[in-house]
């Protein structure tokens, strides 16, 4: 039986797919004085973003904000700033605390003004928290966040407003009503398909809400057909261009293609990528250590085969000329010796751990992003072990695992059986 409501993770992409394409728009709607804040004839910058723990010791692990605007602030300074927009479709008892620990982090890491943004897409009228305080010994921090409850908008406005970004936040309502009413959906997501065209929207609009629609109200496989024949016929009365419904599963089935090529070239380049940096990175760091240890040693040795050839040479010879002269060679021969040793052993072992180092962290790395991507917050304790791991083999053995879509719990059994052995 197919799902009648996506997953967390297609629910989280689908909101994050709406506020990349129509930003603007939902400010508009819902904030609209934040949205005069913003000079939107200035590019909008969409940061995907994971927010690193502040040190190796901390207690806070990563963090991954749902989506983050980088925009510039119409206020004749072209000053930026930041926008972070979270969705949250549960009651949580943490969540304001976790709205601070994000403002935190991106403050720490950007150092711009930030306006944090909680959507509340759950059922539950009366919980809308907007507020992280904390206080102790005479100090106190007070944390607001705005936030809009989607539940308690106005549905009848949201009908008649002409703002694109109102149909969509229609569709996220009318999918969780009709979340076991299949029928109901059909006629909700033909009647907002409808509403679309009727308002005039360019193509590129009317293409953009199809994608969210369909995305968001997710329809069997027999209901969808009918939906298509359903917008066909609609067009056909009003006279309105359009693709039947063949063409369109063409051309989905082509994008879907082109996807899949474009991920799999994209994922090859990145991991050369990643492996290259690595790389390079561990050749700097072993080529540095190395002159270190180098330098350290040859001064060392240099020093005490000086002291111990000058030593017998100037009592052998008896004279303060020749003790003089044996210091002299003995110094240079044995810094001229010392340095040669020690800087070829230190770069051997500087090199050889900076490689090692540089890929096993470039691979950590490009995992763990591809974790995230994949699996989402249920693949955490995996993206944790694998800092652990320090076996290229086996991140190789995982990597290949990924590459072949295997399931999470065989990733995860790889890596017990690593840190269990």
């Amino acid at each position: 039986m197919e799902q009648a409501f996506p997953t967390r993770h297609e629910y989280d992409a689908w909101w994050k797919l709406f506020l990349q394409g129509f930003l603007k728009e939902f400010l508009e709607l819902v904030a609209p004085d934040l949205h005069a804040m913003i000079d939107w004839d200035a590019p909008v910058e969409f940061v995907d973003k994971e927010l690193l723990p502040i040190s190796a010791d901390s207690r806070t692990q990563r963090l991954y904000v749902d989506s983050l605007f980088r925009v510039r602030l119409r206020n004749g300074q072209e000053a930026l700033a930041l926008i972070h927009i979270e969705v949250q479709g549960d009651p949580e008892a943490l969540f304001p605390k976790r709205m601070f620990r994000y403002f935190a982090r991106l403050y720490l890491e950007y150092d711009l003004p930030i306006i944090s943004l909680a959507i509340f897409s759950d059922d539950n009228p009366n919980w809308q928290p907007d507020t992280y305080e904390m206080s102790l010994g005479g100090c106190e921090l007070v944390f607001k966040y705005r936030t809009v409850k989607l539940i308690n908008l106005d549905r009848a406005a949201l009908e008649q407003n002409p703002n694109p970004a109102s149909l969509v936040l229609l569709a996220f309502l009318r999918a969780r009503e009709t979340a076991r009413n299949m029928d109901l959906r059909f006629e909700a997501r033909k009647h907002l398909a409808i509403l679309a065209r009727e308002r005039g929207y360019n193509e590129e609009q009317l293409a953009k809400l199809d994608e969210l629609l369909e995305g968001i109200m997710k329809l069997p496989e027999f209901l969808e057909k009918q939906y298509e024949e359903a917008l066909e016929e609609y067009k056909r009365e009003k006279k309105i261009p359009f693709i039947t419904a063949a063409e369109r599963i063409g051309l989905r089935r082509g994008i879907a293609e082109g996807f899949q090529q474009g991920y799999i070239i994209g994922r090859q380049e990145g991991l050369e990528a990643g492996r290259q940096e690595g790389l390079e990175a561990g050749r700097r760091e072993g080529l540095e250590a190395g002159r270190r240890e180098g330098l350290e040693a040859g001064r060392r040795e240099g020093l005490e085969a000086g002291r111990r050839e000058g030593f017998e040479a100037g009592r052998q010879e008896g004279k303060q000329e020749g003790l003089q002269q044996g210091l002299q060679q003995g110094l240079q021969q044995g810094l001229q010796q010392g340095l040669q040793q020690g800087l070829q052993q230190g770069l051997q072992q500087g090199l050889q751990q900076g490689l090692q180092q540089g890929l096993l962290e470039g691979l950590r790395r490009s995992l763990s992003r591809r974790f995230q991507k994949r699996f989402g917050d249920a693949a955490r304790d995996v993206i944790d072990a694998l800092d652990a791991v320090e076996d290229v083999a086996l991140l190789n053995r995982i990597d290949e695992l990924d590459a072949e879509d295997a399931p999470l719990d065989a990733i995860r059994q790889q890596l017990t059986d690593y840190l269990n052995r």
